[in-house]
């Protein structure tokens, strides 16, 4: 054994030993804008079997400043069928020398229940450490061996904005005789170099300068390169199946996740066909059999079965009162099944509109499941975990998105039901007096329909203090608004939702010598924020369309001599259209009428200054003063 270092090491500095990816080797390029820097990220997945995989990732990654503490994301989550063997963590100075180190046992270890869940046997653990200093450099790495096969983690390596990568090295090696597939996203634009084989695929990204957040820009996943990858034969929770194609996965799910959960007994689905005898359409009996669903049973997430995907049946329910979503919506497509009427399991990303189910590859996705009925006539869509939602109303949740539908034949990806400017619809229509002194008395009815009504119709259970704090910001231009009189109606079949209220204000009106000078428009006035950009670098979108419909009758003092003069305004433009009139009605009285009309979807980064002009022109007109003498 050779007990002596070559002299050449001997004539190094000790301190080249201690430093472990210092801050200032980072180039400036990719610090500049930069929270975040990640030194190296290794992923390598290695398939075995199809009953498993192993799954290692090492990440160093070194904080620049506050705002990049949440970019550290050092946990992992673990349940029975996915085993930690290897978990540690090092913490570093800027200088690279290390300050504390930690093992498995070190770490905090805690159940991944979140809000409304009842029980779940999925945990996470994880490094939690406070900075007191910055900058700083995490390395950890984490094994663990997998018994699901049914999805792979993917390769996304820019997870944020204003984080500078300089390598990112992705490796899958298929060591089973499955067949995999992948699917490469918004590859181009970026240093990727891969290597790919029938066995093995390498992607690795390198040098990436941070990317800047714009306003309104097109979703994330839009931009982001990433990497699916699925096999054609997979494990979950010692089922197995093999399948390529929606279609076949669908029959699949039925057979090993729904099949033999609608177990209600004869007396059971008599009593549902009771519910309904004196229906007269089919809608009606499905609103019937929802409303007394929703009045049956309340959600709870338990998180078991198959991988998590498996409801518990329609007995469980029925004797628990309680279910997660899957367990709900089965006991509504049991219902359904008892007097006639076709439901299918429908699959979702819920609550983020911008993450959408992917069609272009058969893989595991989705975290929400609801009820989907196609009646001869109109598609019926049921929010099963709701005990407020109105009837066939998606709203906000799980609107505006595609889904996955699938029965004993099979399953298909199909849009859900459709929020636009056509039917995301605000009316108010009111009454204004002004006086002489300035004051004004409005009395306002508000109509929300589509996405308004889940903007709304949740002010019916505040508090009355709340109430009143949610409808002073409806009238900006109100000097000191005094809410008054609020009464509400709830019309839970048609996802109607209207307000009524009494308002006062003092000072509406400035008066200047012999002049009173107010807003025409007292509520609701559309504003805006973003500015124009000289150098656009993403496309953006317009995540909402909808009217919005106003019409008031405003009554001026007597005695004023001036008339309200308005030329009629109408912007027309490929982002919406804008419309507004004053009519005189009488000596003192004037009809206003305004609709402002927005249109979603995504545009070009060249027309981006186009529409923040016209988001502009509209602000401007809906906060227009007028002048009348006295």
């Amino acid at each position: 054994m050779n007990k002596f270092l070559p002299s050449t090491l001997l004539l190094l500095p000790f301190s080249l030993f201690a430093q472990f990816f210092p801050i200032d080797q980072i180039s400036p390029e990719l610090k500049k804008d930069a929270y975040a820097v990640i030194r190296s990220d290794k992923t390598d997945i290695q398939l075995n079997s199809i009953n498993e995989y192993k799954h290692t990732n090492e990440v160093i990654i070194s904080v620049l400043d506050k705002s990049g503490d949440s970019y550290v994301d050092a946990y992992q989550f673990y349940d029975p069928n996915t085993k930690i063997d290897l978990f540690e963590a090092e913490i570093f100075d800027g200088n690279g020398k290390s300050i504390k180190k930690f093992k498995s046992k070190d770490l905090s270890d805690a159940s991944a229940v979140s809000g409304g869940q009842l029980y779940t046997d999925n945990r996470v653990k994880y490094l939690e450490f406070t900075p007191t200093f910055y900058p700083y450099t995490i390395r950890y790495k984490v094994t663990t061996t997998n018994k699901n096969t049914l999805f792979f983690p993917r390769w996304s390596p820019i997870s944020n904005n204003n984080l500078a990568i300089e390598s990112s090295l992705y490796t899958f090696t298929n060591n089973s005789s499955a067949t995999i597939r992948h699917l490469e996203n918004n590859l181009d634009g970026f240093e990727i170099s891969k290597n790919n084989t029938d066995k093995s695929y390498t992607y690795e990204l390198k040098n990436l300068k941070p990317i800047q957040s714009e306003d309104i820009m097109i979703n994330w996943r839009k931009i982001a390169p990433n990497v699916v990858f699925a096999s054609n034969q997979i494990n979950i929770d010692g089922t197995q199946g093999s399948f390529d194609n929606w279609n076949d996965y669908g029959r699949w799910s039925y057979k090993n996740l729904i099949n033999g959960k609608l177990d209600f007994t004869p007396t059971q689905k008599t009593h549902f066909q009771n519910l309904v005898k004196d229906a007269k359409t089919e809608k009606e009996k499905v609103a019937i059999l929802y409303q007394y669903m929703q009045k049956k049973v309340r959600y709870i997430g338990v998180q078991l079965g198959i991988g998590g995907l498996s409801p518990f049946p329609n007995s469980y329910v029925e004797s628990k009162s309680y279910g997660d979503c899957k367990a709900l919506s089965n006991y509504m497509i049991g219902m359904l099944d008892a007097v006639g009427i076709k439901g299918y399991h429908t699959v979702l990303y819920a609550d983020n509109a911008s993450v959408d189910i992917d069609e272009k590859m058969m893989y595991q996705q989705g975290n929400h499941m609801i009820v989907y009925v196609p009646l001869a006539d109109e598609d019926i869509w049921v929010e099963a975990t709701s005990q407020t939602s109105p009837f066939n109303h998606l709203g906000q949740f799980s609107g505006n998105r595609k889904v996955y539908i699938f029965d004993d034949n099979g399953g298909k990806i199909i849009p859900s039901q459709t929020f636009d400017h056509n039917n995301n619809i605000l009316t108010t229509k009111g009454k204004i007096e002004i006086t002489i002194e300035g004051n004004a008395k409005i009395n306002l009815h508000e109509t929300s329909q589509g996405l308004f009504y889940d903007d709304n119709s949740h002010v019916k259970t505040l508090l009355h203090k709340d109430q009143v704090d949610y409808f002073k910001r409806k009238f900006p231009v109100l000097a000191q608004p005094n809410i008054e009189n609020i009464k509400f109606e709830n019309d839970w079949e048609n996802a109607n939702f209207e307000t009524f209220l009494n308002v006062s204000s003092s000072n509406f009106a400035k008066k200047q010598g012999n002049n009173l000078i107010f807003n025409l428009i007292p509520a609701n006035n559309e504003t805006t924020t973003i500015k124009k950009a000289k150098n656009r670098t993403y496309d953006f979108q317009i995540s909402r369309g909808y009217t919005d419909v106003m019409e008031f009758e405003i009554t001026v003092p007597a005695n004023v001599k001036g008339t309200i003069h308005l030329a009629p305004i109408s912007i027309k433009s490929e982002f919406g259209s804008y419309d507004l009139t004053v009519e005189k009605t009488a000596n003192n009285k004037y009809i206003l009428k305004r609709t402002y009309q927005q249109i979603k979807g995504s545009y070009d980064k060249e027309k981006f200054n186009d529409y923040v002009e016209f988001r502009r022109q509209v602000s401007a007109n809906d906060n227009i003063k007028t002048l009348l003498e006295f």
